[in-house]
């Protein structure tokens, strides 16, 4: 289906384009479910293996985020002008070095660089440029093609098998199955097709349309680009407190830790949802509306957080703050195509995954601040909520036609 609806224009899918989201959400799911499904289960035996307490081992979730904002533009930047299909394997290269650097050390120096220097930038390959080579691909039914590569079921499972490995077998081997898995990144990447062959048959005119995409720059200059990342951030900040903060809160509102980990877990599942509905709701509305709807309704429910809600109300909220959040993903990248093309689209995300760091890192610990000088979350929850609701209208403002900008 989604290969086969033809726009208004007269455009079509290329049938290949069906394979193309397929080794896209193989990338995304393995970068993901390899990286965060297996590091907080393996946390105690890294522990043990390089004797260090629970804060030093810790450090290889902040490194690879480091890494990874830092690599995004720069991976961005590569893939407008050169072989995704060669960047990617070389992505997914890096991954699996790193898994099995950590199989072999068992010092923190190296501990550190394999997370950081090496599967650091490899999740930067894997996150930003199967957006890219899908955004390349489909000329209609994009929001809903970005919404099925960024649906994460790998994760869902990737715990359990990590916790089997390293209980059954050790850590060294856990790191080498990762690194198997992370290998059929690699295999898929084989079979990647840069453009469409419609494109490669005017002799490169799909890497040359690339090349001419708007600057990183041109990019900054634009309000419309501020006004739909801020709406982004805002989003990706609200998943990131609640996911540190879900327990905690929980606990405030006279709810047990076992409580708040299953409204945890509501917000996972309806995340898989999330990622389907909007980028359907971008592909039937426009990607500026579904960014729109996505951070104002999340924004209400977050007010909502300020009731106390009881179990049962609080799942169904947080459930669907999840559905929103993730839904965010699709419409946010769906969006940067349909406002600034899809030749500046691998730019535009790498950028914006160095832009949301500082945010990232910073919210949970003044949430955490907040939270100890006041002695309740409500001062945080209302900073959310006004937060997501004054970013909607930037992205609001944003639904127009596609911009066109002069060259610098």
């Amino acid at each position: 289906m989604l290969a086969a609806d033809q726009a208004p224009s007269g455009e079509r899918n290329h049938p290949r384009a069906i394979p193309m989201a397929a080794i896209a959400f193989i990338n995304f799911n393995l970068t993901i479910g390899c990286i965060y499904g297996s590091f907080s289960v393996l946390l105690a035996a890294v522990q043990s293996r390089l004797h260090i307490g629970q804060e030093a081992a810790s450090l290889g979730i902040p490194a690879v985020s480091l890494c990874c904002a830092l690599a995004a533009p720069v991976a961005g930047a590569l893939a407008a002008r050169y072989s995704l299909r060669l960047i990617m394997i070389l992505g997914s290269l890096l991954t699996i070095a790193g898994f099995v650097m950590l199989a072999a050390t068992a010092t923190l120096p190296l501990y550190l660089i394999a997370y950081g220097v090496l599967i650091g930038p490899g999740m930067a390959v894997g996150v930003v440029l199967p957006g890219t080579l899908v955004t390349r691909w489909f000329a209609v039914n994009r929001g809903k093609a970005l919404g099925v590569i960024s649906t994460a079921l790998v994760i869902v499972v990737t715990p359990e098998i990590s916790a089997w490995m390293v209980h059954t077998h050790g850590l060294p081997a856990t790191y080498l199955m990762l690194a198997a898995l992370a290998s059929l990144a690699t295999l898929s990447n084989v079979f990647i097709i840069d453009h469409p062959p419609g494109a490669l048959a005017t002799g490169m005119a799909g890497a040359a349309a690339e090349a001419s995409g708007m600057s990183m720059v041109q990019l900054m200059r634009a309000p419309r680009f501020w006004g739909l990342t801020f709406a982004f951030m805002a989003s990706a900040v609200s998943s990131i407190i609640l996911t540190v903060h879900m327990v905690p809160l929980a606990l405030s509102w006279g709810l047990g830790a076992t409580q708040g980990a299953y409204l945890l877990s509501a917000m996972s599942f309806m995340g898989i949802a999330g990622t389907n509905l909007f980028g359907w709701v971008a592909d039937r509305l426009g990607a500026a509306v579904a960014v729109t709807l996505v951070v104002f309704n999340s924004g209400v429910l977050w007010l909502l957080l300020l009731v106390h809600p009881s179990f049962a109300m609080g799942a169904v909220i947080i459930g669907l703050i999840g559905l929103n959040a993730a839904g965010a993903v699709p419409a946010f990248c769906a969006a940067l195509s349909e406002v600034f093309g899809r030749e500046s689209f691998s730019r535009g995300y790498g950028l914006v995954q160095l832009l949301i760091l500082p945010f990232a890192v910073a919210c949970a610990p003044a949430v955490a601040y907040s939270h100890t000088h006041t002695g309740s979350y409500a001062t945080s929850i209302i900073a959310m909520a006004m937060i997501l609701l004054v970013t909607s209208l930037g992205a609001a403002a944003a639904r127009r036609g596609r911009l066109v900008v002069a060259p610098a």
